[in-house]
Parts: C-alpha cells; structure tokens; sequence
C-alpha cells in the first residue's frame, strides 16, 4: 500500500478551513435517509443500508461517501455457561438495527440480552464477491464487563468512507472493509468451570471471540473481504483479548494476519485456576443466600445484582488480597488461566484451553503493533485518590496546634462523620484479617497486634497512616516483595502526607506527590515498562512495532457527570488548563475519526485535535503502521507526541524515561527490570 505523499500537509489545510464552520463534528452521517442494500451469502441474503456519510477529503472538500453497513448480523448462539456455536447465515437476515449488547451493569437505556452474539460489517458500496479488500476486526474494551460492538465511539463508518475517499484520490491501493462485535462480559463471559468436566473451561468471552473471527474467516470474501488478510485491532480488554488470541496457533494466523494491540495492561495478571474457582464458589455461595438458587437458574436481573456485588468495594479489596498472582484480582471478570500443574493438594495436571499461561509468556504468530498512553493509570488509580489525603492536618484556629483535615469516615455507608475513629480501623483489621491470615502470616500477627493497640487508646484518638505505601502493598500483592522493593526507591517512595503539597523542602510533594506517585508506579509497572518489555521478549520471526501516544488534546474523554467513579476518573484525566491528558482510551476518538466520548457524548475537538484525528484515523489502517517503524536494537518508539505529530524516537527509555534514583541507572524500564520489579509477582 502507498504511503502518504501528501495527507498530513492536506489534512491539515483541510481541517484549518472545516475549524471556520460551524459543525463541531469531524463526521457524520447525511441528512438523507439510508436505502436497502443486499448481499448474497451462500443460500441466505443479508440485507443491509446504504448510509451517506460526510467527511472531508484530502482535497479540503467536504465529501458524502457512500458506504454499506449491515448491523447485528448474528455469528453464533450460546446457552448460558455454555460456549457458543458458530451460526450460518440461512435465508433472509435483516441486518439494518444493531443487535442487542451483551448484558452488563450500566447502559440500561441500550437493549440488553443473552442473545447478543453479533457482528457488524462498514464496507464500500457495490463490491463484488471475492474483491479481495484488507479487512479491519475490532475488539472492544471496557474491562471485560462492558462495552459492544455498536458503540458511537468505535462504529467504523467514517474510516471506511475515508478509505474510499483516499482510494479514488490515489492514496491507497484499496479500501478495506470492517468488522466489529460483541462478546460476553462480566460473569456471563468468565465463570470457573471444573476442567476434568469441561475440558473447555469457562472463559466464554474469550470462545465468543473466535468463533466472531471464524465467522469473518469462512463468509468476509462474500462482502468482498480477503480472508486471509485480516487485521485484528482492539484496546484494554480488547488488546488483552488479542493478546491472549496470540496463544491460539489455530486463530493467530489462519483467522487473523496481523494485530494492533492500544492499551493493554500486561501487568495486570490473569488469574490462576484456584483464584477463579474460589471466586467461582463465593458468588454461587451469594446466589443461594440472597436467592435460593444456583448462578444458572437466576433471572438476568438477579445474575446482574449478583455480579454488583462483587464490584462493591469491600469484594474489590478482597479480591486484590487473596486473588493469585497479584494484581490479577483488579479486573474481576477477566479470563481465567485454565491450566493448572499437578499437585497434592489441587489435584492433577490440567492443560486448559483457550488461556494456559499468563502472556506476558506467549509468543506473537503474526507482526503486531502493540502501544501505550502517557497517562493510562489515572482512571484506575483515580478511586483511590482521596484516600492520599486523609492525613492531611491543619492548624486549629483555637489550639494552634496541627490537627487532622476532617475526613469522612470510610467504614460507614454515612460519610457526614468525621475523620476515622479507632472504631472503623478495627473493624477493617477485622474484616480482613482472616484473609491476610491465609496469604502472610507475619503482616497478620501485625494488624493483630496493631488492633490491640487501638482497642487499648481513648476512644477520642483517631487514627492515621500514610495510606500510600499499604495501598501499594494491597495493589502489588502481600504474597511478594514487588512493592518493598519498588518503596526503596525515590521514584516511587512515599512522601510526608501532613499537607497537600509538601513543607517547602526540595523534592517535597506531600499528599498529592502521593497521588502522583502512585500513578506513575500503576503507569510504569501495569502499562509503559510492561509493553516495552513484552514486545523485547519476541524474537525476529514476525516484526513488531511499539507506540507511545503522548497527545495533550483539548478535549478528555472521560466526562464529568457520570457517578462519583466517573467523576474521579474524569478529574484525573484533566490538566489544570482543562485540556485532557493522554488517558486510557483517549486515543479512541482518533483511530476511529469520532468527536464522541466514552459515554458517546458529542464533544468539541480544537483545529489540531482535528489534524490528528483525520491522519491517525488514515496511519492506523495503512500498511505504514506495521513496516515504517520496525522495533529494533535502537529501543526506536513510534512517538504521537504532545503536538499531533508521527515521529520516530531513538533510545525512548533513557531519553523519556529518566529515574531519579540513581540505582536504577539511566532508564527507568530498564532499572526496574534489572531490579527485579517490573513482572515480580507474576508465575514464571
């Protein structure tokens, strides 16, 4: 495929005069009303719409392409706790409505159901069976309890006209065709399953996943798609999907040619057989208490309260103690390993299935892009945020002595109390206890000791830590020494907490130092380091590509409005000047070329956010993103910097990524890794 001769210098003149106007969208679809369009598929005809969709060229001309969509095409049918079966196409398929999205908690006002296995397929108009045109399978994120298909933010529509529109002007060869479905989620889509049962275990998501690239692979070439040159791209749970899709021999090159994997947090582990089974017991446990019935019989409505419960935070917190490896409890829905060795006590070997080992290990079977965001752990780490200032203290205007800030008081469900009283500290030593117990005895024997200690004070006393280093040894793991090791140094130690921004001494940072701490540690160790370090690890069979999108655009992604969770996370991707930081998923709206956020609200890009999202929304789906940026010796990164632009940086990590302590050398991926930090925690 050509490159771009003159698309970035076109774009950007052409979005200098689209800025003039009063249209705040980079695209859209036209006013006039879609027509029916058919497709033939073996016995069945597919019916779908003819859509026009607005864009502007890379002549500076607004331009309506037409391009075919056909919405909910059914792939394949489950039973609940089943794995799905590949459905062929028979007779007439009304594909002009999206299908119903994979249940899930939230986005009551989309149609949910059980019955959601569905595709949807963006292609130029008029293409006759066998064209052979490259072919785009997207994977959606949203920590493998949310997300579909047909979200505003990832429907293919505009990048596919794009593709049309840069064909008939001579930038590309051809256009390509797209695809994008559901899966199930949530524990509809990981269940634990007794693999000397099922040898398929119950990672269902993952098995909906295939038979959706099955589907593309035996009936695309009837939509004029080469099957055998797919492209699967996908972002945070859909990058995790692809990575653990890398393992499967029988789906990494035979279903898909090449990947692209944004965002995937491969420092946060899966779990291993007898975390998920534990987790597995506790909820059916839930179920028969709070329903009298087993997860299989409950009503949806009743198998979403379920799954509520084990978001709540207290299961959350659980879950991060006493889920093996560490980490792998922070997405609690995510897919399971389903091996297991042999052991006395577990029982005999298991091999599993559809994910055998965690794939920071696994090999990558055909040439894969694989990136970062500069900012990606906010979002996560944002829930935790306050608690780095609860010991912030003041002067007391009567005393004049320093006393603590009033808090509210996090054991209780009423938050007008103040501060935190001895009373809610034992109560957490005691709500936890047993749990520490079962992983470290000696940290058990401690909060023993300390709830002693409590019980023996006046009752007036209230009681503070410095929350910073227990939250990142609850995070990293109690079972391992990742975060006493990654504490000694100074680019993650914990600052004094008293007040918000420090006393004044150099390198001082106080409460909101700790904030920042945490999300670099988060950044570094689940995300930046962890990507660079697993792309290192290929061999040379098949060329890799690393990414850093560092892109400070004027908008944020993550809106305000949306609960507390949605505003913490919303707050922690803005800059104080109100631009947005280069969060999770914030390069979304510009792969797809969409002025929508993740909630699929219109936003309002700037001039050079529209620069960037017309020459991502083009680089992405050209051949360029694979062969114009090899990774090599060089540690070379692809860099879409804070400005908008495409440039190659050489020696990334000692140029970008400097350390403070000096015992981590000149890098900091390269100190933590030598130090024994970065993948610590996870199986070997």
């Amino acid at each position: 495929m050509k490159n771009y001769s003159r698309s970035i210098i076109a774009t950007g003149i052409a979005l200098a005069l689209v800025a003039c106007n009063n249209d705040s969208s980079t695209s859209g679809k036209d006013n006039l009303a879609p027509s029916n369009v058919t497709v033939q598929v073996g016995d069945a005809q597919v019916k779908g719409l003819l859509e026009k969709i607005k864009i502007t060229n890379l002549d500076n001309q607004a331009e309506t392409v037409d391009v075919e969509v056909y919405k909910g095409i059914r792939y394949a049918t489950a039973n609940r706790f089943q794995h799905s079966k590949l459905v062929e196409p028979t007779e007439q398929v009304d594909a002009t409505a999206f299908g119903d999205i994979c249940p899930q908690l939230g986005n009551e006002a989309i149609s949910q159901s059980e019955d959601c296995l569905s595709l949807n397929i963006w292609r130029p108009t008029g293409i006759p069976a066998g064209k052979e045109l490259p072919v785009y399978v997207f994977i959606h994120g949203g920590s493998f309890e949310s997300g579909a298909g047909s979200s505003a933010l990832n429907q293919a529509d505009t990048i596919v006209a794009q593709s049309i529109s840069d064909t008939a002007l001579g930038e590309r060869e051809a256009p390509f065709i797209a695809v994008s479905l559901n899966y199930r989620v949530g524990l509809l889509g990981s269940k634990w399953v007794d693999a000397e049962v099922n040898p398929y275990g119950g990672n269902y998501g993952i098995g909906d996943q295939k038979r959706a690239l099955e589907w593309v692979n035996k009936y695309i070439a009837h939509f004029g798609g080469d099957s055998s040159n797919v492209t699967v791209f996908g972002e945070s749970a859909g990058a995790m999907s692809i990575g653990i899709l890398q393992q499967d021999q029988d789906v990494a090159g035979p279903y898909y040619q090449r990947a692209i994997m944004q965002s995937n947090p491969y420092g946060i582990a899966y779990k291993d057989y007898g975390s998920a089974q534990r987790l597995q017991n506790q909820l059916e446990q839930h179920a028969q208490d709070q329903f009298g019935k087993s997860l299989a019989e409950l009503s949806l409505a009743e198998l979403k309260e379920v799954q509520a419960y084990a978001k709540q935070p207290t299961q959350l917190v659980t879950g991060l103690v006493t889920s093996f490896p560490a980490t792998s409890g922070f997405l609690p829905f995510a897919p399971y390993i389903e091996s297991r060795e042999k052991s006395l006590i577990g029982g005999g070997k298991i091999d599993g299935y559809h994910i055998v080992s965690q794939p920071i290990h696994t090999e990558f079977h055909v040439p894969t892009v694989v990136g970062f965001n500069s900012d990606e752990a906010n979002i996560f780490t944002a829930m935790l945020d306050w608690m780095f200032l609860y010991n912030i203290t003041t002067e007391d205007p009567e005393t004049g002595e320093q006393v603590p800030v009033v808090m509210p008081d996090v054991s209780q469900t009423d938050t007008t109390n103040i501060s935190a009283p001895k009373e809610a500290v034992i109560s957490l030593i005691k709500k936890y206890y047993w749990a520490v117990w079962a992983i470290d005895k000696e940290l058990a024997a401690q909060m023993k000791a300390i709830q002693k200690e409590l019980e023996a004070m006046p009752d007036e006393v209230v009681t503070r830590q410095n929350l910073y280093p227990i939250i990142t040894r609850l995070f990293l793991g109690l079972q391992n020494q990742t975060a006493n090791k990654a504490l000694e140094f100074i680019d993650y130690a914990a600052f004094d907490d008293k007040t918000l921004t420090g006393k004044g001494e150099e390198g001082e940072k106080g409460a909101l130092g700790n904030i920042g701490q945490i999300r670099k540690l988060a950044n570094d160790l689940l995300f930046t380091c962890a990507a660079r370090e697993v792309v290192d690890r290929q061999s040379t069979n098949h060329a890799t590509t690393l990414y850093h999108y560092d892109y400070t655009s004027s908008i944020n992604i993550w809106p305000f409005g949306h609960g507390m969770m949605g505003s913490l996370a919303a707050l922690s991707c803005s800059n104080s000047d109100g631009t947005g930081k280069a969060c999770h998923a914030s390069e979304l709206p510009f792969v797809f070329n969409k002025a929508v956020n993740i909630a699929g609200e219109k936003i309002y890009p700037n001039q050079q956010d529209r620069q960037l999202m017309s020459t991502m929304s083009r680089i992405w789906f050209t051949d360029k993103l694979f062969e114009g940026y090899p990774r090599n010796s060089a540690d070379n990164v692809l860099m879409i910097n804070a400005d908008g632009q495409f440039v190659e940086q050489l020696d990334w990590d000692n140029t970008l990524n400097s350390p403070q302590d000096a015992r981590l050398g000149s890098s900091i991926c390269e100190g933590i890794s030598e130090q024994g930090i970065l993948f610590d925690y996870m199986p070997k």
